[in-house]
């Protein structure tokens, strides 16, 4: 019988990734009201853990990661201190990410189905729309811009729902990791013109062509820029000029791929203007082309493609019992500075270290402690049951 190794009130189970800056877990928590729920426990690797700074931006940028509640942004729940390092605590998201979908999905030769593709993006953008326009209480814009939209930032669940991760924290994460091979290479592919070419005032714009150039690879099984450096990539990224999408899948609706088209435009005033509009466009296409789409297609396909996967995760979880032994003293740094301060060390943090070539983001404004910030109605999907309104995304049915 497996066993559980207890991490303050957690009890981790089984290692599900490896990064360049933490190790992510499966784990169990048991609330006070005797609910017992899985959570994913990222734990910071070593030479991380034991920088001042790295960690000061940590506790800062996930204090402003709890003000996005929203039902395709994955949930933040601790930071915790513990005698085995650094964790964080945040919502479990029983699948896969983008990236290993979009492998499987070539090896496989299982493309995605264009309808599927289009929803999981509306979904995806519908979270990005939520971010950048979240307020203070006060109505005191955030301005908040992920920077580095890709596929490892999305995760698909077995059920169909979709998750933006590593929001606030995606700035970190390019600047500690810009010398690892291959690690830019990665994130600039996914970058907006704007972005390559060092714009200090990134909008939400540079999100909605990042998501189009997912969604092009999505659709295609082809990245939208290819080059064979990344200096040279870079340049790609900059002159904005994919081949057409139709030309390399030309089972794509064009309607599907003018919206696509349209999010990628090198030009702002030819973009599409929000996120929002971006989802407008991509759920009008589903209206029109799949007046019946259900999230259970992508339901379907994320299982089929993952089945044996699927089977291997519930029997690791059947074989894990909770450990009875004392939980290890913790200490949650969210807890230890006010949410105004946190909110300036993003803004100092931000200002140190930078991608060759790419400029930061304006500073975030301070937020009083407690700031609230209210979920948008989510009835744009009803073309998913041709019905008024959506229930919310993100639970097994």
């Amino acid at each position: 019988m497996k066993r559980s190794i207890p991490i303050g009130r957690y009890h981790l189970l089984d290692r599900v990734s490896s990064g360049g800056m933490a190790d992510v877990f499966r784990a169990k928590v048991v609330d006070a009201d005797g609910t017992e729920r899985l959570v994913a426990m990222k734990r910071i690797l070593e030479q991380y853990a034991e920088d001042p700074a790295f960690v000061r931006m940590l506790v800062a940028e996930y204090r402003l990661s709890l003000l996005l509640v929203h039902p395709n942004i994955a949930r933040i729940y601790e930071l915790l201190q513990t005698d085995e390092g650094y964790f964080i605590s945040m919502e479990y998201v029983d699948g896969k990410d983008l990236r290993a979908t979009m492998y499987r999905a070539s090896d496989r030769r299982r493309p995605v189905d264009p309808t599927d593709a289009a929803y999981l993006m509306a979904r995806a953008v519908d979270g990005l729309e939520h971010a950048h326009v979240a307020t203070t209480h006060d109505g005191h814009a955030l301005r908040l811009v992920h920077r580095d939209f890709s596929p490892s930032n999305i995760l698909v669940s077995y059920d169909g729902s979709v998750k933006i991760i590593d929001f606030g924290i995606a700035k970190a994460d390019v600047d500690r990791e810009r010398t690892a091979q291959g690690i830019i290479k990665g994130k600039v592919r996914y970058m907006s013109p704007e972005q390559a070419q060092g714009d200090p005032r990134l909008t939400g714009q540079s999100d909605v062509f990042s998501a189009g150039s997912v969604l092009y690879e999505l659709l295609t099984g082809t990245p939208a820029f290819t080059a064979p450096s990344e200096v040279e990539l870079i340049y790609a990224v900059r002159r904005a000029e994919p081949v057409p999408l139709r030309e390399l899948a030309p089972h794509v609706p064009e309607g599907l791929a003018e919206v696509v088209e349209k999010a990628m435009a090198r030009s702002r005033r030819d973009r599409y203007q929000t996120a929002g509009e971006f989802r407008d466009g991509l759920v009008t296409f589903l209206r029109g082309y799949a007046p019946n789409y259900r999230r259970t297609r992508l339901a379907n396909y994320m299982r089929s493609l993952w089945a044996r996967e699927i089977d291997i995760e519930i029997r690791t979880l059947l074989e894990y019992a909770l450990s009875e032994e004392p939980a290890a003293a913790s200490v949650d740094l969210l807890a230890s500075a006010s949410l105004e301060e946190s909110v300036l060390e993003v803004s100092r943090a931000l200002d140190v270290g930078s991608i060759p070539g790419v400029a930061d983001a304006p500073a975030v404004p301070s937020l009083p402690s407690g700031t609230p910030i209210a979920v948008r109605p989510d009835d744009l999907f009803a073309a998913e049951l041709n019905a008024p309104s959506l229930p919310p995304d993100g639970h097994r049915s």
